[in-house]
């Protein structure tokens, strides 16, 4: 029982890592260079791009929650 429901929150967060961050990283990347990296989803062979994009993602997002938290 406690092997699936790590497997089931492996999977949540993988989800949430490569679905919401990656989201953001590509429309952050797509802007800073203007439109020439990360190009659309290549498939399997750029996994290693969307780990990069996704953590670009997640740093935007920090930046972005730090700037609002001391605004306040």
């Amino acid at each position: 029982m406690g092997l699936l429901i790590e497997a089931i929150g492996w999977l949540f967060m993988e989800l949430i890592f490569y679905g919401v961050f990656y989201a953001i990283g590509w429309v952050v990347l797509m802007t800073v260079t203007f439109g020439r990296y990360p190009g659309s989803w290549r498939g399997p062979d750029s996994y290693h791009d969307a780990e990069w994009t996704a953590f670009a993602g997640f740093i935007a997002t920090v930046i972005v929650v730090v700037i609002v938290v001391k605004s306040l």
